[in-house]
């Protein structure tokens, strides 16, 4: 009886199975068609089996645009607003998580519900501040965003934080220590799974934004997402209006291998922050 039933109950899975394993298929399958088509001839046909192998187009998409440096343009902005965003969100969600002040919770419903703002709405009067202000054509935006925090993220710090005990924070205060030492002495040794978390879940918006560089940078300011979308030396020299689409293609593969990297070694880590800032609210 425990066999059949344990049969049966493997077959009411099956369908399960073939769902997550169609939405897998549907999920990888731009990947590898970008992959294979990346070594794809350059006159040859697009098409998921390429007719023969041309790992140039590689090469091609680090030489034919000054790819090192929109490489470096990328990781000065990931830098400004992933580094310097991590870490004053988490003085702010320990601020919300932990100090007593009039109008606290108030304040704390008034950034989430920043949330619901989507970010295109704001992109353009931000766009017109910065330019009067004279700091378009310059990194200083990222660091103010920088140091302005992320709703999602600070709320995820004070979720975090208030499930840290108590009797730990008293304990320090007994032995004279100040809320920032307590912040730095206790809470950020603790809190790595969450600094993780939203380091790169950081690190991936800032990496993959091609629309925001594009407006406030010049053009040898671009990171390397906005060079690749508004470049157009990915062409013949002959016929600069005939894209090279297996050289786009490598380069794109170039372009998201931090990304996979940093989630592969990373995951872990973003499953556990998420699910420990649920565990006191």
């Amino acid at each position: 009886m425990v066999e059949e039933h344990g049969r049966g109950r493997n077959h009411k899975q099956v369908p399960l199975y073939a769902l997550i394993f169609f939405l897998c298929a549907i999920f990888i399958f731009p990947a590898v068609w970008t992959f294979t088509n990346s070594l794809q001839s350059i006159a040859g046909p697009v098409g998921l089996f390429p007719s023969s192998i041309h790992w140039n187009n590689y090469v091609r998409a680090v030489t034919m645009i000054p790819f090192g440096r929109y490489l470096v343009n990328s990781f000065v902005i990931v830098g400004l607003a992933a580094g310097i965003g991590t870490i004053s969100s988490a003085f702010v969600g320990y601020g919300f998580a932990r100090l007593k002040a009039p109008g606290k919770g108030a304040l704390f419903i008034v950034v989430l519900a920043t949330m619901m703002l989507p970010g295109i709405v704001t992109q353009i009067p931000t766009y017109i501040l910065f330019s009067h202000i004279g700091l378009t054509n310059t990194y200083l935006p990222w660091l103010f965003w920088g140091i302005g925090g992320n709703a999602f993220f600070i709320f995820l710090y004070r979720q975090f934080f208030m499930g840290i005990p108590v009797e730990l924070e008293e304990a320090a205060r007994l032995d004279g220590c100040s809320s920032l030492g307590i912040f730095g002495r206790i809470f950020i040794p603790l809190s790595f799974p969450i600094i993780a978390t939203t380091g790169i879940l950081s690190f991936q918006g800032s990496w993959s934004d091609a629309l925001t560089p594009f407006m406030f940078l010049s053009t040898n300011q671009w990171p390397l997402a906005t060079a690749l979308i508004g470049s157009s030396d990915y062409s013949l020299p002959s016929h600069p209006w005939v894209p090279l689409i297996p050289v786009v293609d490598a380069a794109t593969m170039l372009f998201v291998i931090p990304i996979l990297l940093l989630f592969f070694f990373g995951q872990r880590f973003i499953i556990q922050g998420v699910v420990t800032t649920g565990l006191k609210g």
